[in-house]
């Protein structure tokens, strides 16, 4: 009996050291985080917890080769832990640009079962990255349609924020635009919903996108007559809410995102929104 007390004693000052590190990870803190991973490497290197904080230190610190090398040891350490496998799928999606590798990682973790629902969508969303990667369009939707309905599964009935506070948000981040911006935007409407279409992934958006501009960008609107075409901005609120830790951060997803969708409405495109700070 001493010895478990013992152990949950250990494991509870993990825990709580992690969840420091990860807090000081959000905040973007990641010199408070590596300090606390430098603590907990030297007495507890072989805790699943451990590693997937170290995954997330080397990717922070652009050393891709050591994460997948910290998700092997991560996958060692918990062979029945779906996660290193999906770390490192993304990692070779994202870092390597070999979505080939990231399908097979996937299709064996998703072959093998047993994944709670979120650890399912999160595996079909990447999967769908990787297909779509390898233009295997209709590979793609069949699973981002699955992540749509596994997402809205795991998620509160209610959301976090009502309908009418996160309008209310919104509206704030579109008043720091400059006046001129605005008059050009006074017929764009801002759409809010939980989470794409069916018929919008079908036509290849990630279910998982923040928002979302349609309809023709400013500068390649017709100049030689006729009505301008407004387009629409919509926004996805279980997805924002999803990305966002607590109200205050929620409230920031929503400002970038509506800026965001602004900028592509202004023919901005993701580089130009990556210099400004939006990407």
């Amino acid at each position: 009996m001493s010895d478990e007390r013992s152990r949950r004693r250990a494991q509870s000052r993990i825990d709580a050291a992690l969840d420091q590190a990860w807090a000081a990870v959000d905040d973007d803190e990641l010199d408070a985080a590596g300090e606390i991973f430098e603590q907990l490497r030297d007495t507890d290197p072989d805790d699943p917890g451990v590693l997937d904080l170290e995954v997330e230190l080397r990717l922070a610190a652009d050393d891709p080769d050591g994460a997948l090398e910290a998700c092997q040891r991560w996958n060692e350490a918990d062979p029945d832990d779906p996660a290193p496998v999906i770390a490192a799928a993304e990692i070779y999606l994202e870092d390597f640009d070999e979505p080939k590798r990231a399908v097979k990682l996937l299709k064996e973790v998703l072959n093998r079962g047993g994944l709670s629902i979120e650890e399912e969508a999160d595996a079909r969303w990447l999967l769908g990255a990787a297909l779509d990667e390898r233009r295997d369009h209709k590979g793609a939707a069949r699973e981002w349609l699955a992540v749509l309905r596994l997402d809205a599964a795991a998620e509160p009935d209610a959301p976090r924020m009502s309908h009418k506070r996160f309008e209310q948000v919104a509206e704030k981040a579109l008043r720091e635009l400059p006046n001129e911006v605005l008059e050009w935007l006074a017929n764009v409407p801002i759409l809010v919903d939980d989470r794409p279409s069916e018929a919008m992934v079908l036509d290849g958006i990630d279910p998982r996108v923040l928002g979302l501009f349609t309809g023709v960008a400013v500068p390649n609107q017709s100049v030689l007559g006729g009505t301008p075409e407004n387009g629409v901005i919509h926004l996805f609120q279980r997805n924002l809410e999803r990305e966002s830790r607590d109200d205050e951060a929620l409230a920031d997803e929503i400002r970038i995102t509506v800026l965001h969708e602004t900028a592509h409405y202004f023919g901005y495109d993701e580089d130009d929104l990556d210099r400004m700070g939006l990407g």
